[in-house]
């Protein structure tokens, strides 16, 4: 099957069909240079159950707010835009991914930890390297497979040969789907993340978060951080193959992070700490 016949059948959504229209609005206000706290106010305002989450969360002791928070304007000024949309972002994610007709071998409830860990270690790594963007990092890593959500929802035959095909063979999902589709959801997810409107910055981590080297002549930072925190989910359990399948980090990509082998324990231990964070005061099952 070639991307032009996926092309058709992602034809169908216009919109990025596991997230509600609040979450997709969020996004794109990513794009938007002069998008203010306001803007966030509105948007939120639409969902009273995510603004609901967000209130919950601002007052937190994790996040300073100790009860005292009562409206959404004081969330924003208290937490920031960009920890608001990740927050939103996850909350919608989480939500919708648990109700969608997908694939039947589609595992969501390992696909939903597999992506909040990557969101998590993209963060914690996007800190370390004292980056101003960890949030946009957090949001890369959580939407960094949605080329996986795209073949389980438009192609669920295809997506059920590659997970019977990953157990049979023991092999990754992304040698899988070479196998069976000769595209894997690196470029399903680059052609979803274009037809669904998704900001540009993202494009760089969705379509080469397995091969951050290709066709480039300088590496990504969030594509890196992405990169990193995939295979230190899978180094923690929390991968979406079968047990004992890892992807391993480029070293090219580890020399250019230029975070000793040492401290990498102490990041695992910090990634643990987040998706328990998040979990704990948004009120997710992980």
């Amino acid at each position: 099957m070639d991307l032009k016949a996926i092309e058709v059948k992602l034809a169908r959504a216009t919109t990025l069909p596991i997230l509600p229209n609040v979450a997709s609005q969020l996004l794109r206000l990513t794009e938007n240079p002069n998008a203010n706290a306001r803007d966030y106010e509105r948007i939120i305002s639409q969902d009273a159950a995510m603004a609901a989450k967000v209130l919950r969360t601002a007052n937190s002791p994790y996040f300073g707010g100790h009860g005292q928070i009562t409206t959404l304007q004081r969330a924003l000024v208290q937490l920031g835009a960009n920890t608001i949309r990740s927050i939103c972002l996850t909350v919608a994610f989480q939500s919708a991914l648990m109700n969608k007709p997908f694939s039947k071998r589609f595992r969501v409830v390992e696909f939903w930890k597999h992506s909040l860990a990557v969101a998590s270690a993209a963060k914690v790594l996007a800190h370390i390297k004292r980056s101003p963007h960890a949030e946009e990092a957090f949001v890369a890593g959580l939407v960094h497979d949605i080329g996986k959500l795209a073949l389980a929802l438009f192609l669920p035959i295809e997506a059920n040969r590659i997970y019977s095909l990953v157990e049979l063979e023991k092999i990754s999902d992304y040698e899988a789907e070479m196998q069976t589709l000769e595209l894997t959801h690196q470029e399903i997810g680059l052609l979803a993340a274009e037809r669904w409107s998704l900001p540009e910055l993202y494009f760089a981590p969705i379509s080469k978060h397995h091969t951050p080297l290709e066709d480039v002549f300088e590496i990504d930072p969030l594509t890196a951080f992405v990169h990193v925190g995939n295979a230190l989910a899978y180094e923690m359990d929390l991968g979406f193959s079968p047990p004992g399948i890892w992807n391993s980090a480029d070293p090219i990509v580890l020399d250019f992070l230029e975070i000793p082998e040492a401290q990498y324990e102490p990041i695992r231990l910090a990634i643990a700490k987040e998706i328990q964070v998040i979990s704990k005061y948004i009120g997710l099952e992980t």
